[in-house]
């Protein structure tokens, strides 16, 4: 046992006994406020010890510092660590917002995250298959299943067909994206400034950003849906983290903004599509919590109605039109991360289930093209190596991979062919990635 001082990084000194008790502290789970209680030391002097930590280990993540920890026989592994009962501090509490996810994030123990990553290298190496692709009716190429692919770094590389594309100019979770045009308009979300009211479009063709007229209220945890060439966002949270009922609808032909009737009830983190010229509001967190509550609004009468409940209270659920009905799928309701899938048909007025996800995922994003549906993201107490695609006509998941493993909570994305875009979200960081997953193959005579 350690008595005086250790280390990796002799350049730049070995770990002090307070930057080794710290590390034995940050192996357990605990969050940079649980330790500087324990330690009685700020949260700043925390995060300037674990900068420390990281630079003398040659690590960059409080994953990789455990795994060191681990390798050198400094931390006893008994098994996988229960999560203390009573925390209340959002695990994303380095989050340098003002405006922090309005409920705890979970977190799976860093034991797990170790066990989980070295099982998906070894499922790498021993069941690596050729692609198979499926031919749409109209002679596209639609997506093959993917084999399940090595994690990659937060902001880093591509696997198999994601491809890194411009990054987004603020980076932010919680971030409504919207496709039309051939454009793609990231709104609002929650930056290092707290609730942004920006909207930065992105050109696929020419692979760059510019500037669209700025939302008039600043949100976060809020989605997007285009109506008739117009981009309806309701809800999400202020500044204040108080959910909000607004709904305020941006004009991209003419760059500027107006205010529809609010919704129901105040809401964020909910889920959001639209089908048939309508728009469909499922779940979400209000103000006294999280909700079952299930809306259509139509702009036309400019008025919200409800249509029934979800199975159960959630938000940072997802959801999307597929094929005439809509899924909403995963999401976390205060105590659990989700695979819930569930089918509305608007048309039948009608709920059904649907096979539920192959592991639970809250604050994902999902996105409908043609025959699939592409599930990314999310990890908010699971350890995430793939996002899932599913087929309606098999009632079932199957694994992609993915650019961002762990965890990628809040991000956003949308389609413009041939590509699936998945910006922003979260992964230990704000995040300003841009990946494009190409789903739509053209064959040519």
């Amino acid at each position: 046992m350690m008595t005086d001082s250790v280390g990796l990084q002799e350049d730049l000194g070995p770990l002090s006994d307070r930057e080794m008790e710290l590390l034995r502290l940050l192996t357990t789970g605990a969050t940079n406020r649980e330790i500087a209680r324990d330690l009685q030391i700020s949260v700043n002097t925390v995060k300037v010890h674990l900068r420390n930590i990281y630079a003398k280990l040659g690590v960059a993540s409080r994953t990789e510092a455990t795994m060191v920890a681990v390798r050198e026989g400094w931390i006893a592994v008994h098994g996988d660590e229960e999560e203390p009962a009573g925390r209340t501090e959002p695990v994303a509490e380095d989050l340098p917002i003002a405006l922090p996810p309005p409920e705890r994030w979970p977190r799976v123990s860093p034991l797990r995250r170790i066990g989980l990553a070295l099982a998906c290298l070894a499922a790498v190496a021993l069941l690596f298959l050729p692609q198979v692709l499926r031919v749409g009716a109209n002679g596209d190429q639609i997506d093959p299943i993917g084999a399940l692919s090595p994690p990659a770094g937060a902001n880093g590389g591509t696997t198999n067909r994601w491809q890194t594309r411009a990054q987004m100019p603020t980076p932010r979770t919680g971030l409504a994206l919207a496709a039309h045009g051939g454009l793609i308009y990231a709104i609002a979300g929650a930056s290092s400034e707290g609730a942004t009211s920006r909207v930065e479009v992105y050109d696929p063709q020419l692979d760059a950003w510019s500037r669209g007229s700025a939302k008039p209220t600043p949100v976060g945890y809020v989605r997007a849906a285009v109506l008739d060439g117009l981009v309806y966002v309701p809800g999400g949270f202020d500044a204040g983290e108080r959910p909000r009922d607004l709904l305020e609808v941006y004009d991209p032909a003419q760059d500027s903004w107006e205010t529809r009737a609010p919704l129901p009830e105040a809401l964020g983190a909910y889920a959001l599509a639209a089908l048939d010229g309508k728009l469909y509001l499922f779940g979400g967190r209000g103000e006294r919590g999280y909700v079952d509550s299930a809306y259509r609004y139509d702009p036309q009468a400019d008025t919200w109605q409800s249509i029934g409940q979800l199975s159960g209270k959630r938000g940072f659920v997802a959801a999307a039109a597929l094929q005439g009905r809509i899924y909403i799928v995963g999401g976390y309701n205060g105590r659990d991360e989700l695979t819930t899938c569930e089918v509305y048909d608007p048309v039948a007025g009608m709920w059904s289930e649907c096979a539920p996800l192959a592991r639970p995922r809250g604050g994902l994003e999902l996105v409908g093209v043609r025959q699939h549906l592409y599930a990314m993201g999310g990890g908010m107490e699971t350890y995430l190596a793939f996002n899932e695609r599913y087929d309606p006509r098999l009632n079932a998941w199957t694994r992609m991979e993915t650019p961002v493993s762990g965890q990628w909570l809040g991000l956003g994305g949308a389609f413009v062919s041939p590509y699936v875009y998945a910006i922003g979200g979260w992964n230990e960081a704000l995040l300003s990635t841009n990946e494009a997953y190409q789903v739509l193959y053209q064959l040519f005579p």
